[in-house]
């Protein structure tokens, strides 16, 4: 896709940032890559000075497998759904970790009633058990399988998100933990994260720190768990790869992510 748009007579605002989700937007599940006009588009938008940041439900450990990213200028990091944001610098602006007592109920129910979850620390994540299913979405995402790791520790530890691999026990996973949501990160996943986090509330924390206004920030996703983002960014873009409910959120739907649905999106959102 041509990038090089014309600028001569342009009146249409322009972002000032954009927020981009990973997992369906940016890497394709498909070719578990990220395609090559999309990494011209973020190259694209950062010669046009927009701030560029990543607003993911990975974590940080996660998101530096991704190769394809490696040299992309990304000035900050949205990630495990808002509980964890920092710069490009390293520097943490915001985290919000799961609480203590949540983390605790969820331990005593895994003991009684297992099934596969993951849990994600600063630095470090763990998973209590691995079966077939967490193969099979680990594969999809070109994601290791995660270390099995002794979760008895957890409550004395911050956890800023689990990830369950069985969406079958949401409405369990939920009953009776305390201070607690859960966002669908893919069919057959979904994450625990604290009751106030979301991309949205990252993404202010972000846009504070940079100086950036709600208005003035666009936000491309694709998944349930950008529906927040999507709703309140002052530009929105929805994957034309992603469900009708997200599509309902978006001011502006681009084409399918291995059909250089990203690079149209940026188009859009920079002419």
């Amino acid at each position: 896709m041509d990038l090089s748009i014309p600028q001569k007579g342009d009146t249409m605002n322009k972002p000032k940032a954009i927020f981009i989700d990973v997992d369906g937007t940016l890497l394709s599940h498909a070719t578990k890559r990220v395609p090559k006009s999309a990494v011209d588009a973020l190259h694209y938008a950062h010669n046009k000075g927009a701030l560029l940041f990543i607003a993911t439900g990975r974590s940080k450990m996660e998101l530096g497998l991704i190769d394809d990213l490696a040299k992309v200028p990304f000035d900050g990091f949205v990630t495990m759904n808002g509980g964890y944001c920092y710069g490009a610098d390293g520097n943490v602006i915001f985290k919000n970790p799961l609480h203590p007592q949540t983390v605790a109920a969820l331990v005593e129910r895994l003991t009684h009633d297992p099934f596969p979850c993951m849990f994600i620390e600063e630095h470090h994540l763990y998973i209590n058990m691995i079966n077939d299913r967490v193969q099979e979405l680990q594969a999809s995402l070109a994601l290791p399988l995660p270390p099995v790791g002794n979760i008895r520790h957890a409550p004395d530890i911050d956890i800023y998100q689990v990830a369950a691999f069985d969406a079958a026990q949401e409405e369990a996973f939920l009953r009776g933990l305390p201070y607690s949501r859960t966002t669908q990160w893919m069919e057959g996943g979904f994450d625990l994260v604290n009751e106030t986090v979301n991309k949205w509330e990252g993404i202010l924390h972000v846009s504070r720190h940079f100086g950036i206004e709600p208005q003035e920030a666009a936000a491309i996703g694709d998944g349930e768990n950008d529906i927040e983002m999507l709703e309140n960014a002052g530009y929105s873009v929805v994957m034309g790869n992603a469900s009708d409910n997200v599509k309902q959120c978006a001011k502006f739907i681009t084409g399918h992510i291995d059909d250089d649905g990203f690079a149209e999106a940026i188009a859009h959102l920079l002419s």
